[in-house]
């Protein structure tokens, strides 16, 4: 059909998303037509959803907004990704989306997941010290993961 209009077109050797955005980044288009959200992790800038469903209400997304209004920048989307799973991984049991906000809040940083693995396997070890878990938050998540996984704290 799209070679009949004479609208030019690719066919991605793998993930959609990734190609296309590869094809912003290239600069070759400027929005990504889909509905799966995955595309901000691959790079995806501008996501137009909707475009063929019966409402015809199409809606355009911005990577800037999100990052701008929600604090959520690809970095974060994709560390997001990590602790809540998608189809890449499993994300970490128990954890939804404000615990998993909570935990990039309180282990800042591109290698923030690494400092949250590193203290997390210390506290399951038992060789965190009471300094490891000052916070508020890092004792609060100790008790839920122990409630969640042991039904004791």
């Amino acid at each position: 059909m799209l070679r009949l209009l004479g609208i030019p077109y690719i066919t991605a050797p793998m993930e959609a998303e990734a190609q296309c955005a590869e094809l912003v980044r290239l600069g070759l288009v400027e929005g990504i037509i889909t509905d799966d959200s995955d595309v901000f992790l691959f790079g995806g800038l501008r996501v137009y959803k909707n475009m063929f469903n019966q409402s015809k209400t199409v809606e355009c997304f911005l990577l800037a907004d999100l990052a701008r209004e929600v604090g959520l920048t690809r970095d974060a989307l994709i560390h997001l990704a990590y602790l809540l799973g998608s189809d890449y991984v499993e994300g970490l049991p128990g954890v939804g989306p404000v615990v998993a906000m909570e935990l990039m809040k309180e282990f800042p940083g591109e290698d923030g997941l690494h400092k949250f693995k590193d203290w997390w396997f210390k506290v399951q070890s038992g060789r965190d010290r009471p300094e490891d878990t000052k916070t508020k938050f890092r004792t609060r998540f100790v008790c839920l993961r122990r409630y969640y996984f042991e039904m004791t704290c």
